[in-house]
This record gives structure tokens, C-alpha cells and sequence, in this order.
């Protein structure tokens, strides 16, 4: 599904546009310029369906050269391990978290209370994946066209990562995962790493960009005007509020 001139949605759950597996989070497929690259990839639990998807959007899976996760729960990287194998594209994550992902260290994303919670199906399993690009917090990357500017935004949890990209023929996007979402929504999840204050500050960093498109990691994206909504949740949050949650 096209949403811009060089976006594409190729996943989403119940709570964006239930199209693949219902615990999906929104999975997106950016056209460089020198192939594609994928934002998150879901729980695992609808590969085939995102490649055809993928395939329907006019690419074929060997023109993916990066897998880019925003963090590490299962909904946004459960997927990572099977996509990277049928694309043999590279898997970006931020460099704190690479080490959880690579031992598959469910604990540390707090997923058996998740599938207790019935977020997943009783027999999930979350594979681990080896991790080509350990991210910063600073750091750019020059992928085809467009620069993605690292930004390490905890909150939602410890390892949440917003890209910001840019390129000279498109408007500012960011993308923004868990962090925050259409509307100045935001994510709380009673788990070990859930900081609303780190919150808070996150989106004190995200206020001082000026994006116009938003993708979040759930719900819908916003196509113009994505400042309003980053600022909405950073006016809530510096009137001594809480933002809306998403669920």
C-alpha cells in the first residue's frame, strides 16, 4: 500500500490497519533510491504475507539491504530473523539492545508476561537475529538518497530509536515507533523498562524537529503537518500531563 512517493505500508495489526497478524506493529518499506530498506517487521508471525505485500509494492525481496528496527519488542522485531534470511538484508538496531537480540532474551522484553497477557499465542517464540548495525544515538545514515539521523528516545522502553530522514527532493519524516504516535498519542506499557519520565524527555528531542510526515509504529500515519502532533504530546507532557495511550 502506497501512503507517499516512496513509502509504503507492507504490514499492520489490529491496531493500525489490521492487515497481517493482529499483534503486527505498522511495517513500512522506504524506497532509497538504491533499493529498499524495511522499518521493523512485525512478530514473525506473517512473513509470507508481508513478502507478498512487498512484492505487490513492485520490489522483490533481494532489493531490501537494510532491516531497521525501532526497538526491540516482539510486535516490531519478531520477524526480524526470518525477513533477513529470505532478503539477506542487513539488521540495524541501537547498540545497547543488539546483544538482547542476538541471544533472543525474551525475558528481557518482558515477553512471557506479554503472551500470558494473551498479546501473543501461547507457543510464540521470539528468534534471535544477528545484528549488522549497531546504532548510536548521533549517528547518520546515508542509505540511497536519504539520511537517517539516530535519535535514542527511551520511554516506551529502554531501546526505543526514532530515524529521522531527509533527502533533497521530499519533506522531513519521522519516524517515530513507539515513541509517539498520530494525535500525540503515546504507549504505556506496565513493564520493567516503561519510564515516563525518560518519556517526557524523549519527546522534549522529538519537539525540536520539524518533520511533516509521521510514521509511527501504530495507528495511522500522518502525511502532512507530523509537527502538530509531536508537539501536542510534548505540550501535554510539559503541563505536568500524560498523554492519551493508544490502547
Amino acid at each position: 500500500m502506497r501512503i507517499s512517493q516512496d513509502i509504503y505500508l507492507v504490514g499492520s495489526g489490529k491496531l493500525g490497519f489490521d492487515w497481517t497478524h493482529e499483534a503486527d506493529c505498522n511495517c513500512y518499506l522506504i524506497h532509497t533510491g538504491a533499493g529498499a530498506l524495511l522499518i521493523d517487521s512485525g512478530t514473525g508471525l506473517s512473513v509470507d504475507q508481508i513478502c507478498r505485500n512487498i512484492s505487490d509494492c513492485g520490489f522483490g525481496l533481494h532489493e531490501i539491504s537494510h532491516i531497521m528496527l525501532t526497538h526491540l519488542h516482539a510486535d516490531h522485531s519478531g520477524g526480524a530473523a526470518e525477513l533477513k534470511r529470505r532478503t539477506g538484508a542487513k539488521v540495524a538496531v541501537l547498540a545497547e539492545g543488539a546483544a538482547i537480540l542476538e541471544a533472543g532474551d525474551g525475558a528481557e522484553i518482558d515477553l512471557p508476561q506479554a503472551v500470558t497477557a494473551g498479546f501473543y499465542p501461547e507457543d510464540y517464540r521470539w528468534n534471535p537475529c544477528s545484528v549488522e548495525l549497531p546504532l548510536h544515538h548521533g549517528d547518520t545514515l546515508l542509505i540511497g538518497d536519504y539520511t537517517f539521523k539516530v535519535m535514542h528516545t527511551p520511554g516506551h522502553s529502554s531501546y526505543d530509536t526514532c530515524f529521522y530522514m531527509e533527502g533533497k527532493r521530499r519533506a522531513p519524516v519521522l519516524i517515530s515507533g513507539d515513541t509517539v504516535m498520530y494525535g500525540g498519542r503515546i504507549s504505556m506499557l506496565n513493564t520493567h523498562d516503561f519510564r515516563l519520565d525518560r518519556l517526557a524527555a524523549s519527546m522534549e528531542q522529538l519537539a525540536e524537529l520539524q518533520p511533516e510526515i509521521l510514521l509511527p509504529g501504530h495507528g495511522q500515519p500522518a502525511l502532512s503537518r507530523a509537527a502538530e502532533h509531536v508537539l501536542k504530546a510534548h505540550h501535554i507532557f510539559s503541563s505536568l500531563g500524560i498523554p492519551q495511550n493508544i490502547a
